[in-house]
């Protein structure tokens, strides 16, 4: 029985189901501009879809989620956009959709999301 559920622990950790890392609440990302906080805890509250960040890899939903800086760089690389790219287009987009929606839309405007070290 003991070999049995070792090896089911292995097969469910191997698998993810308990490797995979717990996302933190909020997130500062270090950006020369100024530094942008991402309350993670806050957008899965409000949008409760992970896919509409997470977005499909060729046609597959991540599994595990991978956080964006995985594949999103500083530059360009391959089909991935640098991550400025990435977060201006889908985050900034996001909330200009909302906005436009009339809905609860986060910031637009450069100095709400970047803020400058005082």
């Amino acid at each position: 029985m003991g070999i049995l559920a070792g090896f089911l622990l292995s097969v469910l950790m191997v698998s993810g189901v308990f490797a995979q890392e717990k996302a933190k609440d909020e997130y500062i990302l270090k950006v020369s501009y100024g530094d942008v906080k991402f309350t993670h805890k806050k957008h899965v509250d409000s949008i409760k879809d992970c896919v509409k960040c997470h977005h499909k890899i060729d046609g597959k939903p991540q599994d595990p989620v991978k956080a964006c800086k995985s594949c999103h760089k500083a530059k360009a690389e391959g089909k991935a956009p640098s991550s400025k790219d990435a977060y201006h287009k889908d985050c900034k987009g996001c909330h200009e959709d909302a906005a436009k929606a009339k809905k609860v839309a986060g910031p637009t405007a450069c100095t709400k999301c970047h803020v400058k070290a005082k």
